[in-house]
C-alpha cells in the first residue's frame, strides 16, 4: 500500500508548468511562448493555454488530484479570474490534495521500485478509464498514445510524479487508417489520416518507468 503526503504549492506549480511545456506545442490554439509564473492571472493562464470554462476546469481538477471540492469552493478560488492568480490556485490545491509515494515491492526477496512504479501507473490509468488489459512494460509509448483518449490520462499521471520525464512530445509520421463504418465503405473505405505522437528517447513503458525513478533520485539528491 503506497503512502500519501501533502503537495507543496511549488510542486503544484511545477505540475502546471510541465503540462504547459509538454502540451502547448501540440495545441495550435495555445501560446507556446507564454511563461507561467505564480503571479499569472487565471484569465491569462486560461487564454494562453486554451483552457476549459472554470466549471469544467474545476471538475477536471477534482478528478486529476482525486479531491471532492464543491463548485462553490472552486468559484472562490478561480474567480474573479482577473484577480486570482496561479499562485493562489497552487496554494489551495496544496492544502486539499495528496500525492502518492510509491513504495517498492519485494520480488524474490529483493525490493523493486520498477515493478511498483509500473503497477501504480497502470492502476491509476485504469482508474481514469484507460483500457490497460494489454499494457506491459514492453508496450510502446507511441502505440499507447495512438489510442484515442489515452493522451490526457498519461500526461496527468506522468506530471503528477513531480519530475520531468519527457524531453518533449512531438508529432511523428502521418498514419492512414481505413474505417469501415458502413457496408458501402467495404467497397470504397474511408481513408483517415492521423499523426502519431513520439516521446523522443523514451520508447516503451519500461523506459518511462526507469526515467521516473532516475529523475526522482536526482531530485532527492539536489
Amino acid at each position: 500500500m503506497n503512502n500519501k503526503i501533502r503537495y507543496t504549492s511549488n510542486e503544484i506549480f511545477e505540475i502546471f508548468n510541465e503540462q504547459h511545456r509538454l502540451c502547448s506545442p501540440l495545441d495550435f490554439m495555445a501560446d507556446v511562448s507564454f511563461v507561467l509564473t505564480k503571479k499569472t492571472l487565471i484569465y491569462e493562464w486560461s487564454e494562453a493555454l486554451d483552457l476549459l470554462h472554470w466549471k469544467k476546469l474545476a471538475q477536471f481538477f477534482n478528478k486529476e488530484f482525486k479531491i471532492e471540492e464543491s463548485l462553490e469552493t472552486w468559484d472562490s478560488v478561480l474567480n474573479p479570474d482577473d484577480k486570482r492568480t496561479l499562485g493562489d490556485l497552487c496554494v489551495f490545491i496544496a492544502k486539499v490534495a495528496e500525492k502518492e509515494v510509491v513504495d517498492p515491492i519485494k520480488i524474490l526477496g529483493t525490493e523493486c521500485f520498477s515493478a511498483s512504479t509500473f503497477l501504480t501507473l497502470k492502476r491509476n490509468l485504469k482508474n481514469k478509464g484507460v483500457d490497460v488489459a494489454n499494457l506491459r512494460p514492453s508496450t510502446k509509448i507511441e502505440d499507447f498514445l495512438d489510442v484515442d483518449d489515452n493522451f490526457s490520462p498519461l500526461i496527468e499521471e506522468i506530471t503528477l510524479t513531480g519530475v520531468q520525464v519527457f524531453d518533449k512530445l512531438e508529432y511523428g509520421k502521418i498514419k492512414s487508417e481505413r474505417r469501415y463504418k458502413y457496408w458501402i465503405d467495404k467497397i470504397v473505405p474511408n481513408l483517415i489520416y492521423k499523426r502519431s505522437l513520439t516521446a523522443g528517447e523514451i520508447i516503451t513503458f519500461r523506459d518511462l518507468v526507469q526515467k521516473i525513478i532516475e529523475n526522482k533520485k536526482l531530485g532527492e539528491k539536489a
